[in-house]
């Protein structure tokens, strides 16, 4: 299932317009028959028969639209759980179920009453006991229904990004020409996804190779500064993604045209080694084709890169406006990302 299929869930109606639309329906059921006791109690069994369909109906398809939390991808539980605790959800969509099954039940006891009596005001209190019964178990899920709601606004907001793609994420301080960098190695424009914990889109970029879709994904608002500076839910929120990815081009810009000096760029890069241990890196220099300012130089940048050892997978030297040093940094990309023996988008296709 697409990530933009996971998560269309209809509105949810508040126990006061559910039982509204109910009742509604079940006044309009009407029945011809001769006979004025056989008619009644037809009548009230459609009639019971209507009420509870259109609890049973909305109750059922509010509980299947909701995605199988079991079966989602890690990257997707691990969001979900921080824009509302998953548990919490299941517990509010057993309660409906179990309320669905109790209004069938309901309904069952109900129909068998009417057809084993003769008298229709008997029927009619059997009938009237039903909607007694099956409103107040609806009213009883009315907080269930409005925050499921809630947390169906939230959903809408998650991101659609495929699980089963190779995916590398792109990091670095702002204007380093990340989304750049992203556009020039896609083969198509990039599309943008919202992320809830970041007021910016994420830009997903894709490009082929050898049957291959390979996913690029820019995280503006997130990987762009320090890790030590960010609230519990933004480091969540960034751990997140290394169930989508576990490594990570991170771009500087030596030339300081991005508006930051050499040496927070390469302190930003060790915070997130430490932080986020999962990710390796591939160091990428950006603007390799314009001149350094005085006292920089890209021999101590990869010096500065050499003192995380292994972590720094490659270090590479590119011109994302030009397109210089693209095809070499793709190539350590596919290479990076082949050689992980365990893959994070494998876990799920």
């Amino acid at each position: 299932m697409a990530p933009d299929e996971m998560f269309v869930i209809p509105t949810i109606m508040t126990a006061e317009e559910l039982l509204r639309k109910a009742f509604r329906r079940a006044s309009k059921v009407q029945i011809r028959d001769p006979d004025y006791r056989f008619r009644m109690q037809k009548l009230n069994k459609a009639k019971v028969d209507s009420f509870a369909s259109v609890i049973d109906t909305a109750l059922e398809r509010y509980v299947r639209a909701f995605p199988s939390f079991d079966n989602l991808p890690p990257f997707y539980i691990a969001l979900i759980d921080l824009l509302e605790p998953i548990d919490d959800i299941k517990r509010m969509l057993g309660r409906l179920e179990g309320a669905r099954k109790q209004v069938l039940s309901i309904q069952a006891k109900t129909v068998r009453q009417i057809n084993r009596t003769a008298k229709p005001a008997y029927m009619d209190l059997k009938r009237n006991e039903a909607f007694g019964r099956i409103s107040s178990m609806i009213k009883e899920l009315d907080e269930d229904l409005k925050h499921l709601n809630v947390v169906r606004e939230k959903l809408k907001q998650l991101p659609s990004i495929p699980t089963s793609h190779p995916t590398i994420v792109v990091a670095g301080y702002p204007s380093v020409g990340k989304s750049q960098l992203v556009k020039m190695m896609s083969t198509a424009d990039p599309k943008v996804a919202s992320y809830p914990f970041t007021t910016q889109e994420l830009t997903v970029g894709y490009f082929e190779e050898n049957r291959t879709r390979y996913q690029i994904v820019d995280t503006p608002g997130l990987l762009d500064r320090p890790f030590e500076k960010r609230n519990n839910v933004e480091k969540q929120a960034i751990l997140a993604l290394t169930l989508l990815s576990n490594t990570c081009i991170f771009m500087v810009d030596p030339t300081g045209h991005c508006g930051y000096t050499i040496e927070p760029q390469l302190e930003l890069m060790e915070s997130i080694a430490d932080s986020v241990p999962e990710m390796d890196l591939i160091l990428v220099i950006n603007k390799s084709d314009m001149e350094l300012p005085e006292g920089v130089d890209k021999d101590s940048i990869r010096r500065a890169a050499e003192k995380l050892g292994d972590r720094i997978v490659r270090t590479v030297e590119v011109s994302a406006a030009s397109g210089e040093g693209l095809e070499e940094l793709r190539e350590v990309v596919m290479k990076t990302l082949i050689m992980h023996e365990e893959k994070p988008w494998e876990n799920f296709g």
